[in-house]
This record gives structure tokens, C-alpha cells and sequence, in this order.
């Protein structure tokens, strides 16, 4: 949407027209100075009128035009929330083992007694090794 100042409202630099600076054409605009330099950039909004090197303003009839092309809008209608997605589980070496029918209870009949000779040395049982999936790294801890 390009910026088209209606047909003659008041005639742009003419005697009853002002050059508003931007504190002024904020307040008639509502807009921040990148908004208004990013709508200039696409041809929605009044070019600034250079008055000395370092000044410049905007013709008030143009910002009233400008204001005018605008069209007042209802609030959107919001969207009905999306379900949310379910979960990925992912199995990692420290993930809880499914129970599985190979890893029944020991006989109380099968348990180790410790030996009555007190110089033997103590052995510590062997640890598992885990087993690792073919995407895993296994560092051999």
C-alpha cells in the first residue's frame, strides 16, 4: 500500500499548512521514528522537508492525508490453540530398563556365603557391562 494524498484537502506548503517536527508528527502518528522510517522506505508514509542542514519536518496535511488513508481495525480473531505435540522418549544409557521375564529373583537357597577364613581377600562382584545401541558412543566407563 503506497501513500496517496487525497485530492485537495489543503494545498501541501501552503499558507495555512505547517511543518511539524518529529515530536509533533509522533504525537499525530503514534509511530516510532524506525516505524516511520521503515514505512518511508516502502513509499506508506510522507517524506520528511529538509528546513536547514541539520532540521526537518513534515507537512501537517500530508500527515493528515496519510492519516486518513488508514483504515481502523478490529482486533484479530485468535486462532483455537493447537494440541500439543506428544513427547519423544528418548533411550539413553542412563534411561530406566524396561523389566523384562529373564531377570527373576535369585533363590534365597543360591545366595554367596562369606567363607569363615578371614584371610582370604575380598572380591568385589564383576560389573555388567551396558550394552549400547549402534548410535551410541560407548567410551568403555
Amino acid at each position: 500500500m503506497t501513500f496517496e494524498p487525497e485530492a485537495e484537502p489543503v494545498q501541501t506548503g501552503g499558507p495555512q499548512d505547517r511543518l511539524l517536527p518529529w515530536d509533533r508528527v509522533r504525537d499525530v502518528t503514534g509511530l516510532s521514528r524506525s516505524t516511520a522510517w521503515r514505512l518511508q522506505q516502502v513509499g506508506d508514509f510522507p517524506e520528511p522537508v529538509r528546513i536547514s542542514p541539520n532540521r526537518v519536518g513534515w507537512w501537517e496535511s500530508e500527515l493528515t492525508a496519510w492519516k486518513a488513508t488508514r483504515t481502523v481495525r478490529g482486533l484479530p480473531h485468535p486462532r483455537p490453540l493447537a494440541r500439543p505435540r506428544e513427547p519423544k522418549l528418548i533411550q539413553t544409557a542412563r534411561s530406566p530398563r524396561p523389566q523384562t521375564a529373564r531377570q527373576t529373583p535369585i533363590p534365597a537357597a543360591a545366595t554367596v556365603q562369606e567363607p569363615s577364613n578371614a584371610a582370604a581377600p575380598a572380591t568385589q562382584p564383576r560389573r555388567r557391562k551396558r550394552q549400547t545401541s549402534a548410535d551410541q558412543i560407548d567410551f568403555g566407563f
